[in-house]
């Protein structure tokens, strides 16, 4: 098969501050083999950043908390998405209000 990762069952975590938004998640390695996963953030539809993980084996996961920078005042919807994905929860979304 391959590395393929999916999300955890849980939300997508928003933690919005004055001078910057972290997010958080957590993913785990479905596949047969180690690989590295690249999630993708975008919010409101504007892509963002990306964040790349660690190795990561089989039947193992990660669950980072990064910075995406500042975010305006005001309601938002938050999008990340993993490459390689299992065609199963690869991605999440959350609504949040900085």
């Amino acid at each position: 098969m391959s590395a393929m990762f999916e999300f955890a069952g849980g939300a997508l975590s928003v933690i919005p501050g004055s001078s910057e938004t972290e997010i958080s998640f957590e993913l785990f390695n479905v596949g047969d083999e180690a690989g590295h996963a690249e999630v993708g953030v975008e919010v409101d539809g504007t892509y963002v950043t990306t964040w790349t993980s660690a190795e990561i084996y089989p039947n193992y996961g990660d669950t980072p908390k990064f910075s995406v920078g500042y975010v305006a005042p005001g309601e938002h919807e938050a999008l990340v998405y993993v490459n390689p994905g299992s065609g199963a929860n690869d991605h999440l979304k959350q609504w949040f209000q900085v």
